[in-house]
């Protein structure tokens, strides 16, 4: 029985692989999406409005820009930021900005809107000081906003501002531009060969800023000697009548000398540095924080998503009725299958075609099911040959007790002697049932020790030899040497006499049984060969089942419980072994126990 059901569970699960349909179409539907999402991608790229988010984008620049070149002109003004806050509430009303100022060590000096969070993205270094390259030229200069000792008080600006009015009214259309330094000094052009009006009097340093230009000069000339450069002789306003720059310009006498030019703008650094606010990070967020919502975007771009998205979801719902509806049908079927097998039906079979999606799973439950109805058919024949076995000694114990009570029967000592051998019958019956349970269970308590199975063989073929003879059989032991083993020696006899035994009950007069073992291949090879009547084909895979004897004709009455093999066999399993038949028809059969033999310390 166990033979035929592996037997059929290697049958149904052979056969070559084949990719499943359900993974077919899912790849298939999968890649659908794939295409699909790179496809949209490329549209949503080539059709979407940047411009809203450029424009956006650009004023945020603009602005912040705008904040920050306030910020340095603010602090060109002041020695420290502790003061900044009503400036930054005024340029956030301005431009719509969040403004914060923190310091080196992370405090906040000023914040216009302190509930917001301060994202690093949005973080700026700020540093007054720091030299900006010039538009035009290239060349590194101070932010305008940075003046240092050359700011004018109000008496000043108002002398130089009443000046230049002069200056221009004088000359008339031959001004060219006029403009007023973040210093405060105004600065008149006119042309080359205009007159002079009083031009060289308003250009003319007053006393604080030759005071400036002198220490200037000082810094110039100490960075100068350090470099090993030529030293200046003056540093001046860069104030010439017909182009004088918009924003406050130095030049040193003599000029154009690089070294020259880099030690004045770092002189101008360090002068400035004790008149101008330190450095700080800026935060410019906007009225969130720089959160990003979910519709920042411009609505063209909103509207492309949105059809985008029901693309998407449209082929997603096409693909998962590709992929979900043709596996719920089989699901439905294999669970219809599974509650009529459940109610009892035990010819219940899902029989799902080989390409549907769960073929594999129906197949199983098939095989299951199968398998499990002929457990069920097993038992219920198990449960009738073992009534069939207990009912016939029974009968006869209680025959012939009516018998004797009727005064029929044989005398005491007969009825005595026939009922003991029914009993013995029972018994045997009962304890080789319990063996195979204990075996099949994996509980039969064994008591393995190092033995060698030839001497087990020559003992058991003296044993048998005189059985053998008086039916005129032939018992023929024959041996390759030593046959080491690790296992239980009286379970070994217990199996080898099953086997003897049955081959000398199904061999005729003048038959032969041979007992051959040989060790090959790290296994201890015992056979049983017996010249009897052999087992037809249709037979053979029964054979260790239990209660099984064949047609009638191969029984013997009273000689055999028909449990003998499958207790063979148990044991054979349990000894970590197998026991295999080969039988032809008329030929005689073959039983083979194959253990693991005891390797050598």
């Amino acid at each position: 029985m166990a033979d035929d059901m592996s037997n059929s569970r290697r049958a149904g699960t052979a056969g070559p692989r084949r990719v499943p349909r359900l993974l077919a179409r899912y790849l298939a539907a999968g890649l659908l999406l794939v295409l699909a999402s790179a496809g949209g991608t490329v549209w949503l790229a080539q059709t979407s409005e940047y411009r809203y988010d450029e424009q956006a984008s650009g004023a945020d620049l603009v602005r912040d820009e705008q904040v920050l070149d306030a910020l340095r002109t603010w602090a060109g003004r002041h020695d420290g930021w502790s003061d900044v806050g009503s400036t930054l509430l005024l340029l956030s009303q301005e431009t719509g900005r969040r403004i914060a100022v923190v310091d080196g060590a992370g405090t906040v000096i000023a914040d216009t809107a302190p509930e917001l969070p301060r994202p690093a993205a949005s973080t700026r270094l700020l540093d007054p000081l720091e030299p900006l390259g010039d538009p035009v030229t290239s060349e590194l200069r101070l932010p305008d906003g940075i003046s240092g000792p050359f700011s004018l008080d109000d008496a000043q600006r108002d002398q130089l501002t009443g000046q230049a009015a002069a200056v221009v009214a004088c000359l008339g259309d031959a001004v060219v531009d006029t403009d007023v330094w973040g210093s405060g000094r105004p600065v008149v052009n006119g042309y080359d060969d205009a007159p002079d009006c009083g031009r060289a009097a308003l250009n003319t340093p007053l006393p604080s800023e030759r005071v400036a230009l002198d220490e200037l000069r000082d810094r110039t000339n100490a960075c100068l000697l350090a470099a090993n450069a030529p030293l200046v002789t003056d540093v001046e306003l860069d104030l010439s009548p017909s182009s004088a720059p918009a924003q406050l310009a130095l030049r040193t006498v003599p000029t154009g000398d690089d070294p020259a030019d880099g030690c004045l703008l770092q002189a101008r650094i360090d002068q400035a540095r004790a008149t101008t606010a330190p450095a700080v990070n800026v935060v410019l967020t906007d009225q969130r924080g720089d959160a990003q919502g979910p519709l920042d975007a411009s609505p063209g771009s909103i509207a492309r998503v949105g059809v985008f998205v029901v693309v998407l979801l449209t082929l997603l719902a096409v693909a998962a009725a590709l992929i979900v509806v043709p596996t719920l049908r089989s699901a439905r079927r294999l669970e219809t299958a599974v509650d009529r097998f459940s109610a009892g039906d035990r010819e219940a079979r899902a029989a799902l075609p080989a390409r549907d999606d769960l073929a594999g799973v129906g197949a199983a439950f098939d095989r299951m099911s199968g398998e499990i109805a002929g457990h069920e058919a097993s038992r219920r024949r198990l449960l009738g040959d073992i009534a069939h076995e207990l009912r016939s000694p029974l009968t006869n114990i209680r025959g012939w007790v009516e018998a004797a009570d009727d005064g029929l029967g044989l005398d005491d000592a007969a009825l005595r002697r026939l009922v003991l051998d029914e009993a013995g019958r029972m018994e045997r019956i009962t304890g080789d049932l319990q063996l195979l349970a204990l075996a099949e269970a994996g509980d039969l308590v064994l008591e393995r020790r190092a033995c060698d199975a030839a001497v087990i063989l020559r003992e058991l073929g003296e044993a048998y030899r005189a059985q053998a003879a008086s039916t005129d059989i032939a018992l023929h032991v024959e041996l390759s040497g030593p046959l080491p083993l690790e296992t239980d020696p009286a379970r070994l006899r217990q199996i080898l006499d099953n086997l003897l035994s049955n081959a000398l009950r199904h061999t005729p007069p003048g038959g032969r049984v041979d007992l051959e073992a040989v060790t090959a291949d790290d296994l201890v090879r015992i056979a049983v060969v017996d010249t009897g009547e052999g087992i037809a084909p249709a037979d053979l895979p029964r054979v260790f089942d239990r209660l099984w004897r064949g047609e009638p004709s191969r029984v013997r009455a009273g000689q055999s419980t028909g449990l003998g093999l499958s207790i063979a066999r148990g044991l054979a399993e349990a000894l970590g072994g197998t026991l295999v038949a080969q039988s032809a028809l008329g030929e005689g059969s073959r039983f083979e126990l194959s253990l693991p033999a005891r390797v050598p310390e």
